[in-house]
């Protein structure tokens, strides 16, 4: 879960990429934080989070 403010995001947290990208399913997006940790939360709550640090990562690269 991410929380911002009142805000409260469904996410799962992941210490690497490699596995959040195993773990990625349709409709979802690979997002990291400020402090270098990755989560994986659905397409539409991408854009609730972006203004607040969290970056999309590429599922393959």
């Amino acid at each position: 879960m991410i929380k911002i403010d009142d805000m409260q995001i469904p996410a799962e947290r992941y210490d690497n990429v490699e596995n959040a990208r195993e773990a990625l399913k349709k409709d979802e997006v690979i997002v990291k934080d400020n402090e270098g940790i990755f989560w994986i939360v659905d397409n539409e709550n991408f854009p609730k989070i972006e203004a607040y640090g969290y970056e999309r990562v590429e599922p393959s690269e």
